[in-house]
């Protein structure tokens, strides 16, 4: 009896069962959203206030970062982003129209990104979101870069 179950066991184990359930086969890429159906546009402007160049990067899902841009003292840099009411997500489009999930924005100094760099709170949340959106980016008094919304 013992040994009847074993191998009853075993067969499960070695039978694709998993794959039966499928609803069809692995298609690679498949689940990536095109276009901007069902979205709404936001329209973020990072401003550079603080008498150095900085670098700009969105922080994409699974470990991608896409650059945004190298902003001079004084100038400003229009991203589009699109937010998905439905369900909080933040998107960039690539050059192919693909929505890619931001998870944060970030500025630094091209020097030392990783030391002197400030994260841009973005609206990732449910319902509607702002149809724009003003960073300044600065230095505070303590020599750290700060990047705040403007009102």
């Amino acid at each position: 009896m013992r040994g009847r179950r074993f191998f009853l066991a075993l067969l499960t184990g070695l039978t694709p069962f998993g794959a039966i359930a499928e609803s069809g086969p692995y298609v690679p890429y498949s689940g990536i959203i095109h276009g901007t159906v069902g979205t709404t546009p936001i329209a973020v402007t990072i401003r550079n206030a603080t008498g150095s160049p900085i670098t700009c990067q969105a922080a994409l899902a699974h470990w991608y970062s896409s650059d945004l841009g190298r902003l001079p003292p004084g100038s400003t840099l229009p991203v589009v982003l699109h937010h998905d009411p439905e369900n909080g997500e933040i998107s960039l489009l690539n050059d192919t129209a693909d929505r890619m999930p931001v998870e944060a924005l970030w500025c630094g100094l091209p020097d030392s990104p990783e030391i002197a760099r400030t994260r841009l709170t973005l609206p990732i949340r449910r319902g509607p979101a702002p149809a724009a959106l003003t960073f300044v980016c600065a230095i505070e008094a303590s020599g750290a870069m700060a990047c705040g919304q403007e009102s």
